[in-house]
């Protein structure tokens, strides 16, 4: 939980940087423009924190019916952990996609240039 706070706090002060950055360029915000990358790094703060919720509830309910299907049957319990571990992993790469696109729409917006004069 730690490090999902981190992050959306990463991404919050890039949203803000916006405005420091457009002098630099040449360009300008446009009229509501800064208002367009500080909701963007709220909405990415907050589905970033959701996603890193429903995964480690994912995951934990993946491990538990794992170990209590490993505590029924003694015998397959490396073959339920090698699925479980495998169902995991899916899940991770689920959060790290997320990831990747709030990054994309943060840093490579593909938007900014209808809020850019």
């Amino acid at each position: 939980m730690k490090r999902v706070l981190m992050l959306g706090l990463l991404c919050g002060s890039a949203a803000f940087a916006a405005e420091a950055l457009a002098p630099e360029t040449g360009s300008k915000l446009a009229a509501g423009g800064a208002g367009f990358f500080t909701w963007l790094a709220v909405i990415s703060i907050v589905g970033m924190t959701v996603i890193g919720v429903g995964v480690a509830f994912a995951q934990s309910i993946a491990a538990r019916k794992a170990l209590d299907g490993a505590a029924r049957q003694p015998e397959v319990a490396g073959k339920l952990m090698t699925q479980m571990l495998i169902a995991l992993v899916f899940m991770e790469t689920m959060a790290i996609y997320a990831l990747l696109v709030v990054f994309l729409l943060l840093f490579v917006n593909p938007f900014a240039k209808y809020f850019l004069a």
